[in-house]
C-alpha cells in the first residue's frame, strides 16, 4: 500500500534522487529551477526553528559533556556511504550513543545493546555496565566535539568515531535513546495483539523521533541503513513494505515471523487512511514527519 499526497505525485518522481545504499535507502530532496530559492529560503526558517531543540557542544572541553552524543563508527559511516550494495546486503554500522543521564545506546544500528556508563575522567577510561550484567572499558585515547578515538582494553583495539557536535536538550527526543528503542528487544515468549500494537505503535514513534531528529540537524542527507524497518520513505509518501518482502531485521524484533506479519497487517491498515499533507512544504523530511505524527495518533486510536 502507499500513501502518496496527490499535490507532490508529479513533483515526486521528479524531485528526489534516490539512492540504493546497503540495506536501506539514502535519500536526497531536490529542487529545480525557479523553486530552488524559494525552498532553500523555507528550508533554512524551518531548520532554524528545528535546531532550537538541539544544544551545540562543538565548544565544550571537558570530556563529559563532549562524550554524551550519537558518535558512529568512522570506517563504517565511510563505507555506508561509499557501498552500493543491494537492499540484502549486510554490513557492520557500529557506534556509541552516550547521554548526559548515564545511559548509553550500543550499536544502535547494528546489534543494539543498552547499559550504563561511568567516566573515570582522571584516566580517561569508560565502563560500561550493559544490562544483561556484563561489562566493557575503553580508554579514551583521544577526543574533541566531532572525532573520537577509542581503545578496547579487552582487545586493545583502537577505533575512530565521528559525531556532529550537537545533542537534543531534551534526552528523550534523541531516537535513540533507551525508551525510544525498546520496541527492537526480540520478545522471550508471544505476545497478544495489544501488546504487538504496542511494539508497533513505539516503532512508529521512533521514526518520528527519527525524522524530527534529522531535520533539526539540517544534513543534507537522511540515512536509514541498519535500522529495522517496514517503511520505505519518499518525497510525498510512505510505503509499508509487503509481507513477502520485509526485512529481516525487522520480523526479529518480534516472537516470530507470524507476528510480525500482525504488525505490518496493522500498520498498512493504517497507512491507507487519510492524512494531511502540506503541499507547500520543500523539505521531504519534515512533510513525512508530520504525517507519521498523524499516523501515530490514528494507529494508537483504532481499537
Amino acid at each position: 500500500m502507499v500513501l502518496i499526497n496527490i499535490f507532490e505525485k508529479n513533483k515526486f518522481m521528479k524531485g528526489i534522487l534516490i539512492k540504493t545504499i546497503a540495506a536501506v535507502l539514502i535519500f536526497t530532496g531536490c529542487n529545480n529551477g525557479d523553486t530552488k530559492e524559494k525552498a532553500t529560503t523555507a528550508t533554512e526558517k524551518e531548520t532554524e526553528a528545528a535546531s532550537a531543540m538541539l544544544n551545540d557542544i562543538s565548544k565544550a572541553t571537558d570530556i563529559q559533556t563532549l562524550l554524551s552524543q550519537n558518535w558512529e563508527d568512522k570506517e563504517d559511516a565511510q563505507e555506508a556511504v561509499l557501498s552500493g550494495g543491494s537492499s540484502s546486503f549486510e554490513m557492520p554500522y557500529r557506534g556509541f550513543s552516550f547521554f548526559a543521564d548515564n545511559t548509553v545506546v550500543q550499536n544502535p544500528r547494528d546489534n543494539i545493546r543498552f547499559g550504563n556508563w561511568t567516566l573515570d575522567e582522571a584516566n580517561k577510561t569508560i565502563t560500561i555496565v550493559y544490562a544483561d550484567g556484563s561489562n566493557a572499558q575503553y580508554k579514551i585515547a583521544a577526543i574533541g566535539a566531532k572525532s573520537m578515538v577509542l581503545i578496547n582494553n579487552a582487545d586493545k583495539k583502537r577505533t575512530e568515531y565521528q559525531a556532529d557536535g550537537k545533542v537534543q536538550k531534551n534526552v528523550t527526543d534523541d531516537p535513540f535513546y533507551s525508551t525510544n528503542n525498546l520496541w527492537r528487544k526480540k520478545p522471550a515468549r508471544a505476545e497478544s495483539d495489544s501488546a504487538i500494537k504496542l511494539r508497533a505503535l513505539q516503532c512508529v514513534l521512533f521514526y518520528s523521533k527519527f525524522l524530527d531528529d534529522n531535520v533539526a540537524r539540517a544534513g543534507n542527507t537522511i540515512s536509514f541503513i541498519g535500522l529495522p524497518t517496514c517503511f520505505k520513505w519518499y518525497a510525498g509518501g510512505i510505503t509499508v513494505t509487503g509481507k513477502e518482502k520485509l526485512e529481516e531485521k525487522w520480523v526479529n524484533c518480534f516472537y516470530n515471523k507470524e507476528q510480525a506479519f500482525k504488525a505490518q497487517v496493522m500498520l498498512e491498515n493504517i497507512i491507507t487512511k487519510k492524512y494531511k499533507w502540506n503541499k507547500e512544504e520543500p523539505n521531504w523530511v519534515k512533510m513525512d514527519a508530520d504525517v507519521i505524527k498523524q499516523i501515530y495518533d490514528t494507529l494508537k486510536a483504532a481499537k
